[in-house]
């Protein structure tokens, strides 16, 4: 019983911040998706008509932009902007 003393709340505190984690982790991700969306958006100039949403669809609709949107991502998550600039420089823009 005086292990569980001991054992309970270290065991209570990792898993809570293990969970403070997750929603900073997907602001995060969120950011850095707008910011590949953004860095898209100013290579392809869109139609104005097409929402952000219609417009990613289109632009991941291949897999080689998939690939390449992936690259970017992970490229900004780990702060490597020429790696970033290549993988954005490799998408192909959708037909308007």
């Amino acid at each position: 019983m005086k292990a569980c003393w001991m054992v309970c709340p270290v065991t209570a505190l990792s898993a809570t911040s293990a969970w403070a984690e997750s929603p900073l982790q997907s602001l995060q991700f969120e950011q850095q998706k707008q910011q590949v969306l953004k860095a898209v958006k100013e290579k392809c100039a869109p139609a104005s008509h097409l929402s952000d949403n219609d417009f990613a669809n289109k632009v991941l609709a291949t897999d080689g932009n998939k690939n390449a949107v992936r690259e970017a991502t992970l490229a900004k998550e780990r702060n490597n902007q020429k790696s970033y600039r290549a993988a954005i420089d490799k998408i192909v823009c959708p037909a308007k």
